[in-house]
């Protein structure tokens, strides 16, 4: 029975747990950094991105990265009804974890300086400190999340993403306001910032932004302690549903030594492949500062005649490229980033369905779960970046309607964005299944390329003054185009599968191209009458009931699709009486 419930999870129910998990950590991160942007403005993004850059690897590694290692072990080994292996797994990951989260610990806390010395942005240094535990904490927890993953229960991994976030809101934004209202204060009355001197009000709010960006920032770490604590009381309380019976089967076993070897030979190059989706940015922070330093010393006049008005008066030189970088990650960046969370998350559910189709030879079950998790990875990425690339500015407007300058800079760059966000959303799925197939080599061979490529891209096109920051945007299209087009490439060459164009391609781009039009048709009638604000939402639930009208209007989602849901059986009988193109 408890074997049974196990296997409840399909393919789209784990990505339907794992996504209405992504749902509510988004809502509530977007409640955080929408309201952190206005806060801290492009200069204290500038801070935090850069300490959220190095956080943003370690969380793509507790969520998509070491525990896709440890769920593949232990897929393998519950396909084969070898239980004891399955448990032994478990205390192998949570030894092996402890240290190498302790060890990240003391290289982040230790390296700050030099780190930050090394990118260029001194002003960051308070903010990589206080994030420096969570690389501990999200290491701990990425043993429960694996585990549970392999046994196809999503739910530990949903409910210590929303503990994480919740954390993050409630601390994050009255920490960051507290702390600079504080060092503002202090200037005030004395001159002095948490003690430091500052010449001016300027050069008073860059050292209070810094106290309030490692203030937003500690409140991550926080949450990755709760986080920890909400995976390790899940299996306390509800275990993992392995029988005694299923222990006590006939069954081989191996050492505790053996897993580790194994879980390690298979972790390396997985956690390097769930890098992909990261390494655009690992590649900006190690270069977009000092390529816009390069720029604002070789012709600024170039630059300020680009933004015009939206570099404000004042603003020293040497704060330039924070200031853009701030822009670029702050608004652009953050909102990119949101689709591609969803895909991780059927990256994550779809390994070990993938994973035991794969290992029984079970070419039927392989083709079905390769095409579902294409088709459904497009029918949420297409839409979504069409549109985002549609209403770049609305979109930006009516978030960061406090920062008009940041918004100019920030809007070309979004638009950029939304169409790479297309090929990124897909490369974690992609490389998700290549893993489950036992090919977890390929993505990091060809992350290595692309990230090459990137960086030449970054040195080339930012250090021009006439293309700047907007460089890097264009260096992330060209580097997910490139991965996902090998990635596909290898997936259907190893696994002799061969998709059917039309509905796993066609149809969802078709419908998603009809979103994007009745967007910006939309917004451009409704504009005419209505404020900007105002016209953004009506256009953006336009295009959303448009879009669902050529979902079925063009059939792009299938009958297996609906019959995978909760209640399927009945929406597949309701979905066949709706007229539609077959």
């Amino acid at each position: 029975m408890a074997d049974n419930t196990r296997k409840k999870q399909s393919f789209l129910k784990g990505t339907l747990i794992l996504s209405i998990a992504a749902i509510i950590v988004k809502i509530i991160g977007a409640v955080f950094k929408i309201p952190l942007m206005n806060i801290l403005g492009g200069d204290g993004m500038g801070y935090f991105s850069t300490a959220y850059d190095l956080y943003m690897p370690v969380y793509v590694l507790s969520t998509a990265g070491l525990p896709v290692a440890i769920a593949r072990v232990v897929a393998e080994y519950s396909s084969k009804r070898r239980y004891r292996d399955v448990k032994k797994t478990l205390k192998v990951a949570n030894y092996t974890f402890f240290v190498t989260g302790l060890v990240g610990f003391c290289i982040m806390f230790f390296g700050a300086k030099l780190f930050v010395k090394t990118i260029d942005n001194p002003g960051a240094y308070l903010a990589v400190l206080a994030m420096s535990p969570t690389v501990f904490f999200v290491c701990l927890t990425s043993a429960y999340r694996g585990y549970y993953q392999g046994l196809q229960n999503m739910y530990p991994t949903a409910i210590s993403q929303v503990v994480e976030s919740l954390f993050k809101l409630l601390l994050g934004l009255a920490l960051s306001l507290w702390i600079y209202n504080a060092g503002m204060s202090g200037f005030d009355a004395n001159g002095l910032v948490f003690g430091k001197p500052a010449a001016d009000f300027e050069a008073a709010r860059l050292i209070a932004l810094q106290y309030a960006s490692a203030g937003a920032i500690l409140s991550v770490a926080i949450g990755s302690f709760f986080s920890a604590f909400s995976a390790w009381l899940y299996h306390k309380i509800k275990g993992d549903q392995i029988t005694k019976e299923e222990l006590a089967l006939p069954q081989e076993s191996v050492s505790g030594k053996t897993i580790l070897k194994k879980t390690v030979r298979i972790a390396i190059p997985i956690a390097l492949g769930s890098m992909v989706g990261q390494i655009t940015g690992l590649i900006d922070l190690w270069s977009v500062l000092n390529r816009l330093g390069h720029a604002v010393e070789t012709n600024y006049s170039a630059i300020a005649a680009m933004y015009g008005d939206a570099i404000p008066l004042g603003k020293s030189l040497e704060s330039i490229p924070n200031y853009l970088n701030g822009c670029y990650k702050g608004m652009a960046v953050t909102l990119y980033n949101l689709i591609p969370t969803f895909t991780v998350a059927m990256g994550v559910s779809a390994l070990p369905t993938v994973t035991v189709a794969w290992e029984t030879k079970n070419l039927e079950s392989l083709k079905q779960n390769v095409e579902a998790v294409l088709r459904v990875t497009l029918l949420f990425a297409l839409p979504a970046g069409l549109g985002m690339a549609a209403l770049s500015n609305p979109i930006l407007t009516l978030l960061y309607g406090g920062r008009p300058d940041e918004v100019v800079i920030a809007t070309p760059l979004l638009a950029l964005l939304g169409i790479a966000v297309i090929f990124a959303s897909a490369c974690s799925p992609i490389n998700s299944m290549l893993q489950a197939v036992g090919r977890a080599d390929l993505p990091v061979k060809i992350m290595v390329v692309c990230a090459t490529l990137k960086l030449v891209i970054n040195y080339v096109l930012v250090g021009i003054p006439e293309i700047n920051i907007r460089g890097a945007a264009i260096g992330t299209l060209i580097c997910y185009i490139l991965i996902m087009t090998v990635s596909l490439w290898f997936l259907f060459r190893i696994t002799k599968v061969r998709p059917n164009f039309k509905t796993t391609f066609f149809r969802p781009a078709l419908s998603a191209l009809g979103c994007a039009i009745a967007a910006y048709g939309a917004f451009t009638l409704i504009h005419r009458v209505f404020s900007s604000n105002i016209s953004t939402v009506l256009a953006i639930g336009v295009a959303a009931v448009v879009y669902v009208i050529c979902l079925v209007l063009f059939r792009a989602i299938t009958e297996d699709d609906i019959r995978m849901m909760p209640k399927g059986e009945k929406l597949a009988v309701l979905y066949r009486k709706l007229p539609g193109i077959k």
